[in-house]
């Protein structure tokens, strides 16, 4: 029987070209051209199909395994990886990046993406009709534009409370600072300022959206002199604030955002971190550096425009919550529901009668101050309220119950329990 031979059109195509040279019909610089083949490449073609036929031309690669074809016991191993629960809802990229980093697996991200769709692991998303928004230019210099925004979300998954990522990411840069707090507050966004302050330095603006912890919302409020207590510290600190209509105006935190919300979550679930002490710890010694490391970006100027940190001592003086009182002819004050008391030991007359300021500051430590002095207090009288006044988002806060605790299933209190018990005992006589 006739052995037979797989040949594409482009290679029959040789042949009857080949035949005609054959045949005299034609000449070999002619073939060439008529096959947009170089002279040298015809004649060793030809060369080929006089001495072993029509076969000669037919490609050698056909029907082999493919030199870069990915090894089965790496297959296997990647398939078995990418099924593990601690994997659970890793992209492409990222599963891709992980088996290099933590498994020394190299292999593409698309050959990453077909085994996870062949395991279950990864579903193609459906291609959504695009919204077009208009694109807006990165800043110059680092330090012009810095946007922030707090993301509420199970960090944790199941091992901890829900809490909140309160995140400055810088627009010329892509360069991100953040810190996990318990919920979006005027002290937690004061925390994180100061924190990115002391690390940077003052930018020029904070780009945010209206939250009431940073702007005054009151309908019908025409007074610009108006602020919240953060307003009011960063215009102490000569940063101006600005305020975004909608959150695509803002994209740059809100693509940040998701980002932490995939990436992050599944690097903590990796060491089992559960509480928000570790994870800031994370942050600070190893995420925030490989996040910057990775997506950051070179901006267009080399100049900083991050001014000179203010000193320690000016930071907590400003970083605070301030508020105003009258001093009553006993030297007293009240802040809070409570009765503070000037202990002084001469009376100034000047006092009496006299607007102080009074400071929370961020460790909850309150001072008075009255012509640039701090003044002594003691706590005189705290006096009970009819209710606390809270901002929306920290009611979830202020009403979080203890988690109950979970009595074993073999429990001495459970009737399974005591039948265990019991047996144990009779094995141990016995």
């Amino acid at each position: 029987m006739a052995e037979g031979v797989y040949m594409t059109t482009k290679e029959i195509n040789r042949a009857e070209v080949f035949l005609k040279v054959k045949n005299g019909q034609l000449k070999q610089t002619q073939a060439a051209n008529e096959l947009c083949l170089s002279d040298r490449h015809t004649q060793r073609l030809y060369k080929a199909f006089i001495k072993h036929g029509v076969k000669a031309l037919a490609s050698k690669k056909r029907g082999t395994i493919s030199n870069n074809q990915l090894q089965s016991l790496i297959k296997s191993r990647v398939k078995e990886l990418i099924t593990l629960p601690i994997y659970a809802g890793f992209g492409p990229t990222f599963m891709c990046e992980t088996l290099k980093k933590r498994h020394q697996i190299d292999i593409s991200k698309e050959t990453t993406r077909k085994l996870m769709i062949e395991q279950g692991a990864w579903v193609e998303k459906n291609k959504k009709s695009p919204v077009i928004h208009q694109q807006r230019q990165r800043r110059a210099r680092a330090g012009e534009l810095v946007q922030i925004d707090g993301s509420p979300h199970l960090w944790f998954e199941e091992r901890g409370p829900k809490c909140t990522l309160i995140v400055f990411i810088d627009d010329a840069t892509g360069q991100i600072h953040c810190k996990f707090v318990e919920t979006e507050t005027t002290a937690a966004y004061m925390q994180t300022a100061w924190e990115y302050i002391k690390k940077h330095g003052k930018p020029l603006a904070f780009y945010s959206d209206r939250h009431n912890i940073l702007r005054i919302n009151m309908p019908n409020c025409n007074k610009k002199e108006q602020f919240t207590q953060f307003g009011r510290a960063i215009k102490e600190l000569e940063i101006q604030l600005v305020c975004a209509n909608t959150p695509q105006a803002k994209g740059r935190v809100e693509r940040a955002n998701q980002t932490l919300q995939d990436r992050l979550i599944k690097e903590m679930r990796i060491r089992s971190i559960s509480t928000m002490e570790e994870a800031n710890r994370f942050l600070e010694e190893t995420y925030i550096e490989e996040y910057n490391k990775k997506f950051g970006v070179q901006p267009k100027s080399d100049q900083n425009a991050h001014r000179p940190n203010a000193n320690e001592k000016d930071l907590s003086r400003v970083l605070c919550e301030k508020y105003y009182r009258t001093v009553t002819k006993n030297l007293e004050l009240q802040f809070e529901n409570t009765i503070y008391q000037i202990k002084m030991e001469k009376t100034i007359r000047s006092i009496i009668g006299a607007k102080v300021r009074v400071l929370r500051k961020l460790d909850g430590d309150i001072l008075v101050e009255y012509g640039g002095k701090i003044l002594p207090i003691v706590e005189y009288y705290k006096q009970p309220h009819n209710g606390q006044i809270v901002q929306s988002k920290e009611v979830d806060l202020l009403l979080k119950d203890k988690q109950p605790t979970r009595v074993s299933w073999y429990h001495p209190w459970k009737q399974q329990g005591r039948a265990k018990a019991k047996k144990t005992q009779y094995e141990a006589v016995n």
